[in-house]
């Protein structure tokens, strides 16, 4: 497998774990609103980052 496609993989769970944590120690909507949208739009750029790739290198899938 391509090692930059496995970066981009990885970082899409690491960016989710750090979201999971951090509701995890924050239910119900506690906590600082910018850390909250910080780690969610961390997650989808890590997302759209690997969508790019994908799509610029189909050859990989």
């Amino acid at each position: 497998m391509d090692q930059k496609l496995e970066e981009l993989e990885q970082a899409i769970v690491e960016a989710e774990e750090a979201k999971r944590q951090f509701v995890r120690e924050n239910p119900n909507g506690t906590g600082s609103k910018e850390d909250r949208m910080r780690l969610y739009n961390d997650v989808e750029r890590a997302r759209k980052a690997l969508r790019d790739y994908k799509r610029m290198n189909p050859h990989l899938l």
